[in-house]
């Protein structure tokens, strides 16, 4: 009988280390909006110029315990993205502006995980990714190894008109 526990309790040990994350990071939810300017600019000779569309991106994350998350890459179609990273206060947050229809959307996070805002820019004077990203990728490091967390769906989320 001896012989028979022993190794049931070393595979049940075994088996619950291999049961833990395999990263920091859990979920991610990835959202961009889009605005316009209202009026339209002309140059010296009368012609219109068309509006240049200003595109927000964000991502929320939902991570194991409280600790801050370590971002090292976002990549939108291969492009980087500089990343700024924000604690969400509470469990639960509903993404965008609350005057706007993006009610339909929350994010709750699991007891004992944590949720952050990452928001996202580009770097220098590259153009923003096109809208409706399906490549997106995260790298970030858990314990000093590089981990990889992709994400294929970004949601559109309504914004006020801006003038």
């Amino acid at each position: 009988m001896k012989n028979i526990v022993i190794p049931i309790f070393l595979l049940a040990s075994v088996l619950t280390s291999y049961s833990q994350s395999n990263g920091n990071i859990k979920k991610g939810y990835a959202f961009y909006t889009i605005s316009v300017p209202g009026v339209q600019m002309a140059d010296e000779n009368g012609n219109p110029i068309p509006p240049k569309v200003d595109i927000g991106r964000f991502i929320y994350i939902e991570c194991c315990g409280t600790g801050k998350p370590v971002i090292e890459k976002v990549l939108y179609d291969n492009k980087i993205l500089s990343a700024t990273l924000n604690a969400v206060k509470g469990s639960a947050v509903i993404p965008g502006s609350e005057l706007s229809k993006n009610n339909e959307f929350k994010i709750t996070a699991k007891k004992g995980n944590s949720l952050w805002k990452v928001e996202l820019q580009i770097p220098g004077t590259d153009p923003m990714p096109e809208q409706d990203c399906k490549n997106i990728v995260i790298k970030y490091k858990v314990k000093g190894k590089t981990r990889i967390l992709k994400l294929v769906k970004e949601t559109h989320l309504m914004t006020m008109p801006r003038y």
